[in-house]
């Protein structure tokens, strides 16, 4: 076991915990200088905090649905097979990683970027990788690359300082993979590793294509989730957009008939405060927010449940779970 990360301020339980003492979020980046102690870090706080959400950023997508179709129109296996087409081919650009327990709790942190004195900031961490270099013809989207780097990414600056994803994969599987396989293997009472996700099928696919150690992804989605389960060491594995399409609540949540259902949107609309000053809305931010709208959909299915006459499949153990393995594009 890893010994607990500098600054890091002891949980001190309920339903709030430490985000009652947070003034904020420090999302921490990391290259290829520092992705060891902060891997290091994320596998000691995973006993505590053991659900991972994440998000990625890549840059853009190559293949399109067939002419006059939408990929909302597609079945799950054709959509399936656009998105293995398009992560096959295209890099990852980043990963953004926000830890969590049951009730939402992120690890606090005394402030170690220069804020005020005495303050305390929830923590993501943001991995930026080297593998993209549109100068080689890397597989890429023009028009997702001018937007990203309006955004601040610097394209120039990950080739020479990020970490390559098959490094990153490496170290991830032995620093937090593999301690979570052998608790649970050595406590049956451990708290399970679960993963979750908006609208996180890419999320998904780019996390196995990197466990896999770069090859191409199974040649069907039910191959893809029970190849994720093996890779990812769980079977909780969530996608809180699709969470939120389910949970009675939709027309507030992404506007009539779906409408302006950015994470943004969603994430404001069940209570999440804007950052101040608020960054470029990229992979360590959304994972925060992913992690809110996750966390808010738990309760909520688990209230229904405690409250509520719910129909039969709603009814499950820990009120949500009902949900593991619905990723948002493969259903």
């Amino acid at each position: 076991m890893f010994p607990q990360p500098h600054g890091f301020v002891p949980h001190n339980g309920g339903l709030s915990g430490n985000a009652m003492a947070a003034t904020g979020l420090e999302v921490r980046p990391v290259t290829a200088a520092n992705y060891e102690a902060e891997l290091d870090a994320i596998g000691s706080l995973l006993p505590q905090f053991p659900v991972i959400v994440f998000d990625t950023e890549y840059p853009g997508t190559v293949h399109r649905p067939p002419p006059g179709r939408r990929e909302s129109d597609l079945t799950p296996p054709e959509r399936y097979a656009l998105i293995k087409a398009n992560v096959d081919e295209v890099p990852i650009l980043q990963l953004g990683i926000t830890l969590c327990d049951a009730d939402g709790n992120l690890p606090v942190f005394s402030s170690s970027s220069g804020g005020a004195a005495g303050a305390y900031y929830e923590r993501s961490w943001v991995f930026t990788f080297s593998d993209f270099d549109a100068r080689r013809g890397d597989a890429h989207a023009p028009e997702s690359v001018t937007f990203l780097r309006s955004r601040g990414v610097d394209f120039a600056a990950a080739r020479t300082h990020g970490v390559s994803s098959a490094a990153f994969a490496a170290r991830f599987a032995a620093t937090v993979l593999a301690p979570a396989r052998i608790t649970a293997a050595l406590d049956p009472a451990a708290r399970p590793l679960t993963w979750a996700a908006y609208g996180g099928a890419y999320d998904y696919a780019y996390m196995v294509k990197m466990l896999s150690g770069g090859q191409p992804l199974p040649g069907t989605w039910h191959e893809f989730m029970a190849r994720a389960r093996e890779l990812l060491g769980s079977d909780g594995m969530f996608d809180a957009k699709y969470m939120a399409e389910h949970s009675g609540h939709a027309d507030d949540l992404f506007g009539a008939g779906g409408g302006g259902g950015g994470l943004r949107r969603v994430a404001a609309q069940l209570g999440e405060s804007p950052l101040v000053p608020e960054p470029p809305f990229l992979a360590g931010p959304k994972c925060r927010a992913a992690c809110r709208v996750y966390t808010a959909m738990r309760r909520h299915f688990r209230e229904l449940y405690l409250g509520l006459p719910l129909p039969l499949h709603f009814v499950c153990h820990d009120h949500g779970a009902c949900f593991d393995g619905l990723i948002d594009g493969f259903h």
